[in-house]
């Protein structure tokens, strides 16, 4: 297939994806809500094979991105305008394609309200994108693709690296053994244990471990079960992260892509996972571009950015390349991806998001 008819294909899908969540947001509303999903999960079924030629095709590069690890983008908070700024080509992994997994794990009616509304949201949040993003942003089911033929080895691999946190434990079988409270998951941590393990954006690792623990408990509770051992909870709680963290890699390598992660916890177990693999070359750049994107996402004023309409912003982007002058001076500053983490680059990013807030705002400003 040739590569301009095939950008025009994921063009017309991207069309005919709004016209079908158009469709569903009142079945959504009314509260039909398993069937509206079956109908998104048919059509990306349906549309499979383009969407992976276009993949592996026409988008992997090092400055192509991926926003993944979220439950939507959220327009309305302005969150597609840093995503903007980095790198040349962007896609949200779809959120409502995974949606379908989490709704057959959940049995308990207030959990499922909550899910049933972020399902709406999401679902009026992609349309927005749709319409007003015009293809600069496509919204494609990137991870799901990866996950049908590598579940069973990507969980093999979630295993390891969950079994990894522990010192004399040899397997889940041996976990579930040896553990069963917070003092027995304790007995068998690892000395930095602490350090590897993140709950939540508000963990605070100056706690002791059992205390952050009972405050993951708290605040997650539509997750666990408080009739079920800490073990189990504790598995629940971590286990997901590392697996949705290795899946994104597995993803982001099968397509040759860079994830764009707002989330400190998913960027935690990404960038601690990903440090074991640096014998692949793509990971290399993947944790470069990654991170600073994560730093860009964490420093820039979204407010700063939303004073010129969607359409001047994307002509000034194009015209100033923020991207390609960020690196430039990462690169003058003696910053590369070889050695990123023995640097601090907040400086250099602060510096150089001013000097685009001023392109922005057509004030004169150094080049």
């Amino acid at each position: 297939m040739k590569l301009n008819l095939l950008q025009n294909k994921i063009v017309l899908i991207q069309d005919s994806y709004a016209k079908l969540l158009s469709v569903l947001i009142p079945e959504l509303e009314s509260g039909r809500v398993p069937e509206a999903l079956d109908e998104i999960n048919l059509f990306w079924i349906r549309n499979i094979d383009v969407v992976q030629l276009y993949l592996k095709a026409m988008f992997s590069g090092n400055e192509s991105y991926v926003f993944t690890a979220a439950t939507f983008m959220d327009f309305d908070d302005k969150e597609h305008l840093p995503f903007l700024m980095i790198g040349e080509k962007h896609i949200l992994d779809d959120p409502l394609n995974r949606y379908s997994e989490i709704y057959n794990k959940i049995s308990n009616s207030n959990d499922m309200e909550y899910l049933y509304n972020q399902i709406r949201v999401t679902a009026k949040d992609n349309l927005k994108i749709l319409k007003d993003v015009k293809n600069n942003i496509l919204i494609l089911p990137l991870r799901i693709l990866n996950q049908s033929s590598t579940y069973k080895s990507l969980f093999q691999i979630g295993e390891q690296a969950f079994i990894s946190l522990f010192d004399e434990i040899e397997s889940l079988k041996d976990y579930f053994n040896k553990c069963n409270s917070i003092n027995d998951i304790m007995r068998y941590a690892r000395k930095d244990f602490g350090k590897l393990v993140m709950f939540s954006e508000s963990d605070d690792e100056s706690l002791e471990f059992e205390k952050r623990y009972e405050i993951a408990l708290s605040e997650t509770h539509y997750m666990v079960d408080s009739n079920k051992s800490d073990s189990y909870n504790f598995f629940i709680l971590v286990f997901g992260c590392i697996q949705q963290a290795i899946d994104i890699i597995a993803s982001c390598i099968e397509y040759g892509c860079i994830p764009y992660i707002r989330y400190p916890v998913a960027f935690h177990y990404i960038s601690l996972l990903s440090e074991n693999m640096t014998d692949i070359e793509q990971i290399i750049m993947l944790r470069y571009k990654m991170s600073i994107a994560f730093v860009v996402y964490r420093l820039c004023d979204k407010e700063r950015l939303a004073t010129v309409s969607i359409d001047e912003f994307l002509i000034k982007n194009q015209e100033y390349n923020f991207n390609k002058r960020l690196f430039c001076t990462l690169e003058q500053n003696g910053i590369n991806e070889r050695n990123f983490l023995g640097h601090t680059v907040t400086q250099v990013v602060i510096d150089e998001l001013e000097k685009f807030y001023s392109i922005l705002n057509n004030k004169d400003t150094d080049e």
